[in-house]
């Protein structure tokens, strides 16, 4: 049907009436003009969606009768885009759009109007004034040239001609480009390019600054003509052949090398050349041009084997040109099943033509040796740490340049991406990214094969179908001093802005800023954990060029692939604090996940578990990051090993962008795209999901990429994602409450719920749908969710929330730093003090958690720093003291050991009140016992069934106080003690062996283990004991009653009791004990009475009134008769005081409390003549007495017969 009437539609997003049958609509249809940067011409930006997957058309023209049209989309979609390209400025066009359901259905739009957009606005360029740093690290003078990214205010920059880099009072040369601009089209993102000379080890500011009149640029570096493109930078001339992609590189007017030739050499031999197939100007200004050639290696007859691409980075005034080598495994069936899509090849060098032909190579070595290698010998780093020189060992980690016939060339990262070569070949200069591996067997059977040599393990480089691999280099004229070379292949400049300009710029999504004082806690456990990460890295070799930015996790034998989006928190830190090493990390981090854990060709092959392969899904934590490398039985790893790209929970592009943004890196930007429209796009088409996290990462991709391009089609694939949200979300909690499984819930009868952290992602990413839209629906709907996870999650003893919302699962302390964000948030938007009184402590306790759990091991995980610095800043907006205050308030009761339950090492010794601090393993289930207990009351019960897993009872670590065990000497001597009954094992299952683990900064070091469980005396209590001394490295330690055994058993059944850490030397005793009597089981009289604690959630305490004296009566059951100590929970915190103590109405002597606000275990000052308590096993009383006007708090009352320094 015709419709005549027209729509003016500049900028609006609208729901467009139906104007087929009922069920099919057009939906928040937007046609934006968006101007090209030269001015001269504009693109239309068609965005919309259908209620149902159609086929869409787009007819337009230059009245309204649209007489053109665009290719229709080639299947099924709920979310559309087209664009209308190159529309002469000034023109108007008009858009009429039709979609198609499969049924047959069909809708249609009104014709659109768009008008022709204004050119871009000046913006307000007098508040332009951005101080910037450089800092030079390798102790070399140095002018080299600079790319780096800005972050701008709305309405301050509308003209990128008009910036200017100043050195004091002296303008630098400067080009700049915009990277993205505001909805008000001014520029957010600026991309500037340049030239910083500094002095060795110098901190240099430099400032960046708008001009009134922006000066008359120079004339583009690039001369360009029918065959060739010539890039003349002054200091050297690039050609470039057009057709083939071939050239050369001279300075001062001689022929340097050829440009370099990507040969790969397949397994059987035969060698593919790199042909080009196009070549591409990426960018084009008088400071930096960047050109393309992309192609595929052919043998003689033409056929392809791999694809490649080379960038070349020409910068004004400089000699060397930087060039990147992309390898790119395209090649891929529709009807590739499990194992097709590994393919091989021997080797892939880069080889530098240098007439007139050197006969040697000259390489940089450590410590100022050079090594001089002559026709047919070669460097070779076949591992991060040893290199040999003509296949003799002879050093660890070469620098990676090396100098020939007047070519000098460097590679980045030379041995961290081992493997690697250098040496001369037929008169040229050969570059080994992937070099031949010798002997062939060299890396077969390898101790941690599948976690370093499983894509080398044959002597070949297998790769994954869909896998790209970037290596970094400089090439250019010999002579030049060396150092400076490696300074800056190593570590080249970076141009950073003062912390504040990035917090303030509005484009960080709120982050917390760099004030030293409030957030100095959080710095500081950065700080370390940056370090961390990379000594850890060095110690467990993370190295190689499939693994190189990444680290292990996940799964036993996995890499993380980048969870959850390192680069995204480390950046975050880099922002607040301007500090290089988080940029480093994270740099490292997006470069191998936009290479590695991306899949970037596909062709639907059905090749692996989950639907047919598409472009841009995400490889979960898989064994060789994309798996593919052994059958899915391969060290128990199931669908790991065979590689699982369609879990939606493990997937994230916000660092991957914010690293575009900083940098201009095409390569990475790409990465970040192709999984942004593989979410909006196959996603959403019939989008449902499991669990919060699904539409949490989700959303989060698709909105970190709509305020990075400002492209509805990924603001309306946010809708299609949130439509499935509302329709799911209970209408009082806002998210789906659904029935828990697996590791969520572990009882017969399921709990309905949540998980918290997912529920915590989703409300992150429903906060960036608010900011974007200002939906007022969606952000009442984080305050339901905030809501849920205090009324269902919340612990308040702990100030932290349950795994899930079954009550059984344990509290996590670290986790609210995810779940801080949304609750910060709600807090502030809907002014509940309920949610911001828990938002602050949880915030506060998992940052203690965070700090205990080792920094680095939290870098690597990145769960609890993807969002903290977005939690800060939303906690630091409520209203009540600054955020370091309530941490000095909250840590000094969160790490203080009066919080154990009672006065020794462990925690929670003998299970009397609880089975808090233990967890077990698998589908286990922990219980407390009162029908078996080896003394007092209970015991803890371990039951049901496990499978994989090699421990049965497991402190809780990790976790912060007062469960983790943090508080031992360094250096001295102890025992570990523990009374164990295995009732039921599976069949040859050995008796479990008892340990101590040693943990430092957040890993496991080093075992201690006590004697063995003798299953020839099933089912009697026995006693299991060892000892051990504390490492100076330890920071924490877990206790785990294990085995060396892993099988399935469906029928465990065993108790534990009495588990005792004591010094080396205390009175020996079998059993030590620890009975109790707390504030609300004591009868107390006069002027005391029972209220709650005000810092210790869910404790009661006895106190006076102020008034008269009083008596608290406390009864105790001891197990056994023996000497014992007194000890008592207590508090002074107005000045203080004394309590006289009696036992059985006999004086025993007195608490003496000094003036105190927190808790301590204080033990019992004896009157003289009773230095110990012998007591009867049986009830007992221990009396307290407060004199007149008493300050003294009492919470418990603990006995133990463990004599430590008696």
């Amino acid at each position: 049907m015709t419709r005549t009437r027209v729509m003016m539609l500049l900028l609006a997003s609208m729901v467009l009436p139906v104007l087929g049958q009922e069920d099919l609509a057009i939906e928040h249809l937007s046609a934006r003009p968006r101007l090209r940067e030269n001015g001269v011409a504009y693109d239309i930006k068609v965005r919309f969606t259908t209620s149902a997957p159609a086929i869409a058309h787009v007819r337009y023209g230059a009245d309204s009768e649209c007489r053109k049209s665009l290719p229709p989309e080639p299947e099924l979609a709920r979310n559309h885009r087209f664009d209308i390209s190159g529309v002469p400025f000034g023109q108007q066009r008009y858009v009429h759009i039709s979609a198609k359901a499969e049924s047959g259905v069909k809708a249609s739009s009104d014709v659109v109007a768009v008008a022709s957009p204004a050119p871009f606005p000046q913006g307000n360029r007098g508040l332009l004034r951005v101080p910037l740093t450089v800092t030079e690290t390798q102790g070399v003078t140095r002018r080299e040239p600079v790319t780096f990214g800005i972050p701008l205010p709305q309405g301050v920059l509308g003209q990128p001609q008009s910036v200017r880099l100043m050195d004091g009072a002296t303008p630098v040369p400067t080009s700049a480009r915009a990277l993205l601009r505001w909805p008000d089209r001014t520029i957010k993102w600026l991309l500037v390019s340049s030239t910083v000379e500094v002095a060795a080890n110098e901190v240099k500011q430099l400032e960046l600054r708008a001009e009134e009149q922006a000066p008359t640029p120079p004339p583009s570096m690039l001369t360009v003509s029918e065959d060739t493109v010539v890039v003349d930078t002054g200091a050297a001339r690039l050609e470039l052949d057009k057709a083939t992609g071939k050239g050369a590189l001279h300075v001062d007017g001689k022929l340097v090398s050829a440009l370099p030739e990507s040969r790969l050499t397949a397994v059987d031999g035969e060698v593919f050349s790199g042909h080009a197939e196009r070549v591409i100007i990426e960018e084009d200004n008088h400071q930096r041009a960047v050109i393309s050639v992309s192609g595929h290696h052919r043998d003689s007859s033409g056929k392809a084997y791999f694809g490649f691409l080379i960038r070349y980075f020409c910068h004004a005034g400089h000699p060397f040109v930087r060039v990147d080598h992309v390898l790119r495994h395209d090649i891929v069936e529709p009807d590739y099943t499990y194992g097709d899509e590994m393919k091989s090849f021997a080797s892939l060098d880069l080889v530098f033509d240098i007439p007139p032909g050197p006969e040697s190579a000259a390489v940089p070595l450590e410590e100022g040796r050079t090594a001089t290698l002559s026709e047919g010998q070669r460097l070779f780093q076949h591992a991060e740490d040893t290199y040999s020189v003509d296949g003799q060992p002879d050093g660890q980690r070469c620098p990676g340049m090396v100098t020939s016939g007047g070519l000098a060339v460097a590679v980045r990262d030379f041995w961290q991406q081992w493997p690697k070569s250098l040496g001369p070949e037929k008169g040229r200069l050969v570059v080994g990214l992937y070099p031949k591996i010798t002997p062939g067997d060299r890396y077969a059977s390898r101790p941690d094969e599948a976690l370093l040599y499983y894509y080398l393990r044959d002597g070949s480089y297998t790769f994954r179908s869909g896998f790209e691999k970037r290596h970094e280099l400089l090439m250019g004229p010999e002579g030049t001093d060396l150092s400076r070379i490696q300074a800056r292949i190593e570590a080249p400049l970076l141009v950073t802005a003062a912390p504040s300009w990035y917090t303030s710029s509005g484009t960080l999504f709120g982050i917390a800023s760099d004030d030293p004082a409030e957030f100095a806690m959080y710095d500081t456990m950065m700080n370390d954990g940056i370090d961390d990460y990379f000594a850890a890295r060095k110690d467990r070799h993370w190295y190689g060029l499939m693994n190189f930015g990444d680290a292990p996790g996940g799964r036993a034998h996995s890499w993380r692939n980048i969870e959850y989006d390192t680069q995204h928190g480390l950046l975050t830190q880099y922002f607040r604090t301007g500090d290089r090493r988080f940029f480093v990390g994270a740099e490292q981090a997006a470069r191998h996940n936009a290479d590695v854990d991306v899949v970037h060709y596909a062709a639907g092959q059905t090749a692996g578990p989950g639907p047919g392969r598409r472009v841009g899904q995400a490889w979960v934590h898989s064994l060789g990051h994309t798996g593919g490398y052994y059958p899915k039985e391969h060290l128990d790893m199931g669908l790991y090993a065979t590689g699982y790209c369609t879990n939606r929970g493990h997937m994230w592009n916000q660092g991957n962008l914010e690293y575009y943004l900083l940098t201009g890196d095409e390569q990475v930007q790409r990465s970040a795209m192709q999984l942004a429209d593989w979410v909006c796009g196959w996603n959403v088409l019939g989008f449902s999901y499991g669990n919060a996290r699904v539409p949490g990462w989700m959303g989060i991709i698709a909105m970190a990429t709509y305020f990075a391009t400002y492209d509805d089609y990924y603001l309306n694939g946010m809708r299609l994602m949130y439509e499935e949200v509302r329709a799911k979300g209970d209408e009082k909690y806002g998210l789906w409450i659904h029935k828990l499984g697996g590791g969520h819930c572990r009882c017969e009868e399921k709990h309905d719920g949540e998980a918290g952290f997912m529920a915590g992602v989703l409300m992150t990413a429903l906060k960036y749908f608010y900011l974007a839209t200002g939906d007022q629906e969606v952000a009442e709907r984080i305050v339901k969710i905030a809501t849920f996870q205090v009324d269902h999650l919340y612990e308040p003893a702990e100030g932290a929330f349950h795994y899930t919302s079954c009550p059984k699962t344990g509290v996590s302390p670290i986790l609210s730093l995810i779940m801080a964000n949304g609750l910060g948030f709600a807090a502030n938007y809907s002014g509940d003090t309920r949610l911001a009184e828990v938002a602050r402590t949880a915030l506060v306790n998992g940052l203690v958690a965070f700090q205990r759990r080792g920094p680095g091991n939290s870098v690597l995980y990145s769960l609890p720093i993807c969002s903290a610095a977005m939690a800060m800043h939303e906690v630091s907006r409520l209203p009540g003291p600054p955020l370091d205050k309530v941490y000095e308030a909250e840590v000094g009761a969160a790490l203080n050991p009066a919080r154990r339950a009672v006065p020794a090492l462990v925690p929670n010794p003998d299970f009397e009140e609880h089975t808090k601090g233990w967890v077990v393993r698998g589908t286990l289930e922990l219980s407390r016992s009162t029908e078996v207990s080896h003394s007092g009351k209970a015991a803890a019960k371990a039951s049901g069934s496990v499978k994989g897993q090699n421990e049965y009872f497991v402190t809780r670590y990790s976790c912060g106080p007062p469960w983790e065990i943090t508080w031992l000497e360094k250096g001295k001597d102890y025992r570990l003690q523990l009374w164990l009954r295995v009732e039921r094992l599976a069949e040859g299952v050995p008796g479990p062996r008892p340990r101590i683990t040693m943990r430092s900064r957040g890993v496991s070091r080093q075992n201690f283990y006590t004697n063995p469980y003798d299953m020839s005396r099933q089912g009697t209590w026995q006693l299991l004991q060892g000892d051990f001394t504390v490492p100076d490295d330890y920071d924490a330690l877990y206790i785990a009653v294990s085995t060396v055994s892993k099988v399935e058993q469906t029928d465990v059944l065993m108790y534990m009791d009495d588990v005792t850490i004591i010094p080396a030397g205390t009175t020996a005793r079998d059993t030590y004990v620890y009975p109790t009597s707390a504030a609300p089981d004591a009868e107390l009289s006069g002027g005391l009475k029972l209220t709650e604690d005000e810092n210790q959630k869910g404790w009661k305490t006895i106190l006076p009134t102020n008034g008269p004296p009083g008596v608290a009566a406390f009864a105790i059951e001891t197990p056994q008769a023996d000497l014992y100590r007194v000890f008592a929970r207590v508090k002074a915190p107005q000045a203080p005081t004394e309590l006289a103590v009696s036992i059985d109405g006999k004086r025993a002597g007195i608490f003496q409390l000094g003036k105190s606000v927190n808790y301590a275990w204080l033990e019992l000052t004896p009157d003289a003549g009773h230095k110990l308590q012998r007591l009867s096993a049986g009830r007992h009383t221990v009396t307290v007495a407060f004199p007149r006007d008493s300050g003294g708090v009492i919470q418990k009352i603990c006995l133990t017969n463990e004599l430590a320094g008696r």
